[in-house]
């Protein structure tokens, strides 16, 4: 494999690394980052701390501030604000050199115009001062990320502060927490056990962190632990599964399940949909390996029984010899034996590739670490070079807490929202952190904290103590996949999904197991009787029917504002293994409340499995913002639910048909491919997306025999969404012509003399009272709203403008009558350079917000 060139990232990292032993070498490499990329923002705060300079420190934060605004930059700049800034040694040659002096003619008129400018810069100055100012409102508050940036596992890392840090990007833009900005401290453990001690010391010495999230592996969280716990600061690992994180500290969580919880359900899977009595495991000599297998043996042991226990080395002079003793003791297994794979990505794709290449084809069953994008990449990409495809991916079963075909709406939403970000889909691992710096930030704001270094103790019992309230379902707290509470032992209260590989990529299995909640015992006894329920150790799994979902639209058209209503032509299809219940499906946003799937066009059935398709054509309501008018985006969705199985029971997820499409096709017609499926007049059709989400009350609405009713009933839903913009020019041209014309007219009243008044007011009377008529014309098309569209403010803005007119116009008639002639003149030129700039002023306005 070639060596990767070195990029501003690695050669950041490595000057971090140097900083303390070799300060010198670590600036050497810093401009070398800096040469690779100009803009690239932890760099120069590296250098500005590296550099003994103050000018040359001033110099490394002024850049870095203007690539990103960060308080503490600020804070950092402000200090050496009396300091002329010097570009350091190491940057020099990035730096444009002064073009000559060459004196050009007429040097007033230029003195002048620099005067102009320079009052202009100062005057943005005094505002971007101002606004920084008002954006550190508070004294900034720190939470910590560590993880491994430049481990085995710095891609999944990276993943993780990305997410992080995009979503403290929001909270921050929102004002922070209670005023105070977040600000995000990575560190990186390297995944190893030392410097993860080393980095957990740190954060306590320093005691600036609220909270912790990490550490990203179960070796170094668990090394960690007792130092957070003495210290009484609270972490939360996204990723670490191992069981003993968490049972020994009061003071840690896990935003994921654990592997008590994984083993419990890929146990349940291996026994109840791979049908087998018996399974071999395979197991990584480390903390998250040992964890994994011990669990599964707990766990399948009231299944049946565990027929081989091999490890894997994790040791460079002995690893390879285990994956080879290993694949070799399981060639002699029952071709049809399950195999659990409780490793890592590196060791997966070793024994897979073993596994395969010998001839054993039997189900290959794996943990989290090994459900990510990359590891599936990394199967695709070793076929690809064999020139067999399909011979590593088919047949595997992977446990994970993110299948990218079943994400909710909001998840979906962020899914997308950080494809556009970063370029790439988010790993699983995204999530999770996500999920757990949602919820510290819901600690902090919910706790009642100081927020001062006096109380910091204090608020860290605080944080705490809330992540612990989050105990039950009811109790919960929404995060980005599913309602987020903790078991009596730290970790998240979740589902495992389990995917399986369709040749691209993961997707959802057709069969998976949720969590049951029962209302009764005597109900619970019946459930696990009729097999509804399967009991393992203390947890009862309900088996859910997965359902392949697609829709294709063929027409959208006859859209009423007004009403929220719209004609939607698509065809829909299903897929699932099981029984038909699954085709039970209403369309929960149809104008007609009857309206349901009716009879398939095709209808096959073979070995178990089920393809129905349906063509429906019908008008459907949606609920349309219109803030935004008449920049507005409409979301036009179709929305179906099965009738009579909940959640539980039964989910809807996107069909790798769907998956495997570029969006852009999503905007053709299904019907006739040339064709757009927007019909809508005035209106372009931007995206299509499809999604599904969980829908329902927290109470049984009286049905004490539904599934999972201790927790109220809820339904899966999947929605097709169509995205409209409305075509803005024609609009505008249309609408605006008339209050054009109005302007222009009530600009002419500025230039009547003083003795015209009475005509001037007269004028500026009218245009108040023809905007309101015009407004009200165009706005007759939208429903009753309770809050202003954006151009009633345009109008508003005409009307404050014909107001002051009216006022000028009497000023200037008083000044007149006294003989301030003088005055007069001035006011008057004054209001003429003052009109249009003000309608200048409200153009960029709208231009900023909606261009």
């Amino acid at each position: 494999m070639p060596e990767r060139p070195d990029t501003a990232v690695t050669l950041t990292h490595q000057a971090a690394r140097l900083a303390e032993s070799d300060p010198s070498r670590a600036r050497e490499l810093l401009g070398a980052a800096l040469a690779t990329d100009y803009d690239y923002e932890p760099a120069w705060r590296w250098l500005a701390d590296l550099v003994t300079d103050d000018g040359e420190r001033r110099f490394c934060l002024d850049r870095a501030y203007a690539i990103k605004v960060d308080p503490a930059t600020a804070r950092a700049r402000k200090a050496l604000a009396a300091v002329p800034s010097t570009p350091p040694a190491e940057i020099a040659d990035l730096i444009d050199p002064s073009p000559p002096a060459t004196p050009a003619p007429g040097r007033r008129r230029t003195a002048r115009w620099v005067a102009m400018g320079a009052a202009a810069v100062v005057l943005l100055s005094v505002l971007g001062v101002w606004s920084a100012a008002g954006d550190d409102r508070g004294e900034p508050v720190q939470i910590a990320l560590v993880a491994g940036m430049t481990g085995p596992n710095a891609v999944a890392a990276s993943h993780m502060e990305r997410a992080v840090r995009m979503h403290l990007d929001t909270v921050n833009a929102a004002g922070g927490v209670d005023g105070h900005p977040v600000e995000l401290l990575v560190h990186d453990d390297e995944d190893t056990v030392g410097k993860a001690v080393d980095i957990a010391r740190r954060i306590v010495r320093e005691n600036k962190t609220m909270f912790v999230i990490g550490h990203a592996g179960s070796d170094t969280a668990l090394a960690a632990a007792p130092i957070y716990q003495r210290a009484r600061i609270p972490a939360i690992t996204p990723s670490a599964g191992a069981s003993r994180i968490t049972d020994g500290s009061d003071w840690y969580f896990r935003s994921m399940f654990g592997n008590r919880t994984q083993s419990d359900f890929l146990s349940v899977y291996i026994s109840r949909v791979l049908g087998s009595a018996t399974a071999a495991v395979v197991h990584e000599e480390d903390e998250d390996g040992r964890s994994g297998r011990e669990t599964f043996l707990e766990s399948f042991g009231e299944f049946g029984r565990v027929t081989a226990d091999l490890p894997i080395a994790t040791g460079p002079e002995s690893h390879a010899a285990s994956v080879q003793a290993a694949v070799a003791e399981l060639r002699t297994h029952d071709p049809g034996e399950p195999i659990l794979l409780a490793v890592k990505e590196k060791s997966g794709l070793e024994l897979i590739e073993g596994l395969r290449s010998a001839g054993v084809t039997a189900p290959i069953v794996g943990v989290s670490s090994l459900s990510s994008r990359t590891f599936h990449a990394s199967l695709v990409e070793a076929e690809r070079k064999s020139g067999r495809p399909g011979s590593l991916t088919g047949n595997l079963f992977m446990g994970t807490p993110m299948a990218h075909d079943s994400l909710s709406g909001t998840a979906q939403v962020w899914a997308d929202a950080y494809e556009r970000r970063y370029g790439e889909r988010p790993q699983w691992q995204a999530a999770t952190a996500r999920q757990a710096v949602n919820v510290g930030l819901h600690a902090m704001q919910t706790g009642g904290l100081d927020f001062d270094e006096e109380h910091r103790e204090r608020d860290r019992g605080r944080v705490r103590d809330t992540m612990a309230s989050l105990k039950d379902k009811k109790n919960s707290f929404p995060a980005l996949l599913g309602p987020l509470y903790f078991t009596a032992n730290g970790s998240a209260q979740m589902a495992v999904s389990v995917v399986t590989s369709d040749g691209a990529r993961f997707v959802s299995a057709p069969t998976q197991f949720t969590i049951h909640e029962p209302l009764t015992e005597d109900a619970l006894k019946a459930d696990v009787a009729e097999g509804n329920v399967i009991a393992v150790k203390n947890r009862y799994l309900s088996r859910r029917q997965v359902v392949a979902t697609g829709i294709n639209f063929n027409e959208i058209r006859e859209l009423d504002t007004a009403a929220g209503t719209y004609f939607v032509d698509f065809f829909v299809w299903l897929k699932y293994t099981g029984g038909h219940g699954a085709a039970d499906v209403q369309f929960v946003n149809a104008v007609r409340p009857d309206l349901a799937l009716g009879e398939p066009l095709r209808d096959v059935t073979e070995n178990g499995h089920t393809y129905r398709l349906y063509r429906v054509a019908d008008r459907f309501k949606s609920s349309l913002e219109f803030r935004d008018f008449p920049f507005d985006r409409q979301r036009l969705t179709v929305l179906l639910q099965n009738r009579t199985q909940t959640a539980d029971q039964v989910s809807y997820v996107t069909d790798k048909e769907i998956l495997d499409q570029d969006p852009r096709v999503y905007l053709r017609s299904g019907a006739d491919a040339t064709a757009d499926i927007n019909q809508v007049p005035n209106w372009v059709a931007s995206s299509v997306r499809f999604y599904r989400q969980t829908v329902g009350s927290s109470d049984a609405l009286g049905d004490g025999q539904a599934t999972g009713a201790a927790a109220g009933i809820h339904y899966s839903q999947y929605a097709g969404e169509i995205e409209l913009k409305r075509d803005t020019l024609p609009f505008l041209i249309k609408n605006l012509l008339p209050l054009v014309l109005l302007i222009s007219v009530t600009f002419l009243c500025l230039f009547f003399k003083p003795a015209d008044d009475r005509a001037a007011v007269s004028m500026g009377v009218t245009a108040i009272l023809s905007t309101a008529v015009l407004l009200n014309n165009v706005t007759s098309q939208l429903p009753s709203v309770s809050y202003i569209v954006a151009l009633e403010w345009g109008y508003y803005a005409f009307i404050l403008l014909a107001g002051i007119c009216v006022l000028i116009t009497m000023l200037r008639k008083r000044l007149a009558s006294t003989k301030r002639d003088n005055a007069e003149q001035a006011l008057s030129r004054a209001a003429r350079i003052g009109y249009p700039v003000y309608l200048l002023a409200v153009v960029l306005c709208f231009a900023v917000a909606y261009g």
